[in-house]
């Protein structure tokens, strides 16, 4: 079940109180602690960094809103996106998880392209968890922004495969898919097979519009998640 869209924007510029910031990634800790049933195997969290960051600026900015021992039950990974070209920096090469060709509002056509080559290497990662003896059921995929969009995509490649074990939660932080997204497709007789998913997405953001991902949220909740 998808929780509510949450008023809260972790990274909004308008949100600058530390009890504001610290709330959200409290709620998505406590459902990331419901993975770790036994002491015998840690939970692994992959978290995803937004446009133009990298998985060791995310990272920071995790550990700067909860303590120490809230983060230590899991092991967590922050990969970085391969660099490429993209479209809306004038074809600068940038640390983007995909392209976006004609600007951020969904009617623009997906990149699908370079959305399937980042959703196989997080793919690859869960696969390696679950090599290292981590059950599908304590692994959490999740990111901020563009990242939170490709933990979305990621997820419904990853359920789509019938008879997978599901994740053990899946997060979106201020992110939407597009109106032509594979992903839609993907979700189609898939999306009762997700996880409990977590979903925020601020009323201020004038960036990436609530509008957006109240949309998104909506496309999930009719397939099922």
């Amino acid at each position: 079940p998808l929780h509510p869209l949450h008023p809260l924007h972790p990274l909004h510029p308008a949100v600058n109180k530390p009890s504001q910031l610290r709330q959200p990634m409290r709620r998505s800790l406590v459902m990331a602690a419901n993975l770790a049933t036994t002491a015998a195997v840690r939970p692994t969290v992959i978290f995803l960094h937004g446009s133009g960051d990298t998985g060791r600026g995310v990272e920071g900015w995790l550990r700067s809103l909860a303590p120490p021992e809230a983060l230590a039950p899991f092991d967590w990974e922050f990969p970085t996106a391969e660099p490429i070209p993209y479209a809306l920096a004038g074809g600068q090469v940038s640390s983007v998880w995909y392209d976006r060709v004609g600007g951020f509002e969904p009617h623009h056509p997906e990149q699908t392209a370079s959305i399937e080559r980042s959703a196989s290497r997080i793919l690859a990662l869960i696969d390696a968890a679950v090599k290292r003896g981590v059950p599908p059921s304590k692994i959490a995929v999740g990111g901020f922004s563009m990242g939170g969009n490709l933990a979305y995509q990621t997820a419904a490649r990853y359920h789509a495969v019938p008879d997978r074990e599901p994740l053990g939660a899946v997060v979106g932080l201020s992110c939407y898919t597009t109106n032509d997204s594979r992903a839609h497709a993907l979700l189609k007789g898939t999306g009762n097979r997700w996880p409990e998913t977590y979903v925020a997405h601020g009323s201020g953001d004038d960036f990436i519009l609530p509008e957006w991902g109240a949309a998104t949220y909506e496309a999930l909740r009719a397939a099922g998640v």
